[in-house]
């Protein structure tokens, strides 16, 4: 015959064991619950991140259109931005070709480019020094200074200076990225 004192000892663990059981079925469907929350969170950040790549690069797209048309009947605004040069024209087309460029990264690592309604590559094309501005998050402007003096001492844009040497043949970062 079992002993009462056992008995009652067996009765308090499993009615212990349920309510533990209980407790961690409310616990699980908590879990479950903020999964979903953080699911529909990660969605939306998404959605948003999506929709301000689409528009820095609707904005990079405009600006670079805007600023084009620089001369005869421009705006008094756009006529503070003078054309680009031969040579400049010609970094320009190289800095926009070069996958280490990015428009839409570029306005929204930097708004004042936004507010002064300048085409972003021709802006980073014309100030990259003051302060550091880098054309993408690929390529660090400050670390290539420091590894190419030159650079600054010439105050020759550092990716164009960069694209233009046989270090950037098959290069998708600067510094190279460990492999």
């Amino acid at each position: 015959m079992p002993d009462p004192k056992e008995s009652d000892e067996i009765a308090r663990l499993t009615a212990q064991l349920a309510t533990a059981h209980a407790e961690l079925a409310a616990l699980r469907k908590e879990q479950e619950a903020w999964a979903e929350k953080e699911t529909r969170i990660r969605v939306d950040r998404d959605r948003a991140i999506k929709a301000t790549e689409e528009f820095a690069t609707a904005m990079a797209a405009r600006l670079r259109i805007e600023n084009a048309g620089l001369g005869k009947g421009a705006t008094i605004l756009r006529k503070r931005f003078r054309p680009p040069s031969r040579a400049e024209a010609v970094h320009l087309e190289l800095i926009r070709g070069s996958e280490l460029f990015n428009a839409a990264w570029y306005l929204r690592a930097y708004p004042d480019v936004v507010h002064l309604g300048m085409d972003p590559a021709m802006h980073f094309l014309r100030y990259p020094f003051d302060p550091f501005r880098s054309p993408s998050e690929h390529f660090n402007i400050a670390q290539y200074c420091v590894d190419h003096p030159d650079v600054f001492r010439d105050r020759v844009n550092p990716l164009v200076h960069f694209l233009l040497s046989p270090e950037s043949r098959g290069a998708d970062a600067y510094p190279p990225r460990q492999r």
